[in-house]
């Protein structure tokens, strides 16, 4: 059975040990918001999905589920490659 979307950002959010608060606080949503994506009652827009990766350090492809692993991206990562 394949993960959603919102299970793999509770999965991956669990991983990186941030609760929903952290997460908020790291892109800007209100954690209301972060618990709507979890629970499938919405969808982020593609922006918000590019703000939970960078934040989370994943690829939007791991969280959308076309990716199994979840390698690092984002801001950091493309310091890390320079």
């Amino acid at each position: 059975m394949q993960e959603t979307f919102g299970e793999r950002l509770r999965q991956i959010r669990e991983e990186k040990r941030m609760n929903q608060a952290d997460l908020a606080a790291r892109t800007g949503f209100q954690p209301s918001a972060i618990s709507h994506f979890e629970s499938g009652r919405r969808s982020p827009s593609f922006d918000n999905l590019k703000k939970l990766a960078d934040a989370l350090a994943v690829t939007i492809d791991f969280l959308l589920g076309r990716e199994t692993v979840p390698t690092t991206a984002g801001p950091v990562a493309e310091k890390l490659f320079r």
